[in-house]
């Protein structure tokens, strides 16, 4: 037989008593949409689908079958939600792992860089540094040169100016023995001359 509708309110308020300390435990909790509010709703439903085939009710057990049905939509829904929420999480480690390596990579190629800038900038260095040092070699051997062309001409010019003074002092020499030569011709031609005017006058006495 049905239930009347007093004892169905009875009913009613029976559970919702029963399950009253249990719905402020899970409130207070923040377990709300928990497996054990999941198993309160089963509890829940099983009684209404229990009592109404007990009392040959076919509206309780119609919210016996609903309220089953709705309590496993939101398990359902929980599990997908957590499932949902394990996904987010993988997918946000891996978010974080994927981050985490891109910036390491990143470091490493920075690090990688600035020690080929470094070899490059040593590297500069280095040809600069034999540059220079080649050319200073240019320039000490160029100024050895110089001071060997100006030791070559310097001597050349004493040689020159020696040569030209033994020259002017042999010139010298000679005039001076031209000049002797041209005396000595000189007195001989004047001896000659005596020696002649001594033999006319010699000859002239004996004639007379």
């Amino acid at each position: 037989m049905a239930l009347r509708p007093v004892s169905k309110t009875i009913f009613n308020s029976s559970l919702k008593l029963a399950r009253a300390p249990f719905d402020v435990a899970l409130g207070a909790l923040g377990g709300s949409d928990s497996q054990a509010q999941h198993l309160i709703d089963r509890a829940e439903a099983g009684a209404r689908s229990a009592t109404g085939i007990l009392f040959r009710d076919e509206e309780l057990r119609e919210e016996g079958r609903a309220t089953q049905l709705a309590t496993r939509e939101r398990e359902r829904a929980t599990y997908l939600r957590e499932e949902a929420e394990v996904i987010d999480r993988v997918a946000e480690e891996r978010r974080e792992q994927a981050a985490e390596a891109a910036a390491a990579e990143a470091a490493e190629v920075r690090r990688k860089a600035e020690q080929e800038r470094r070899k490059a900038d040593k590297r500069k260095r280095e040809r600069e540094s034999r540059a220079a040092k080649t050319e200073q070699v240019k320039k000490e051997k160029a100024a050895k040169q110089a001071e060997k062309a100006r030791e070559v001409a310097a001597k050349a010019d004493r040689v020159a100016k020696l040569e030209k003074l033994e020259a002017k002092e042999e010139s010298i020499k000679a005039k001076e023995k031209a000049a002797a030569s041209e005396r000595r011709a000189g007195l001989v031609e004047d001896a000659a001359a005596e020696a002649k005017a001594k033999r006319k006058n010699a000859e002239g006495n004996g004639k007379g």
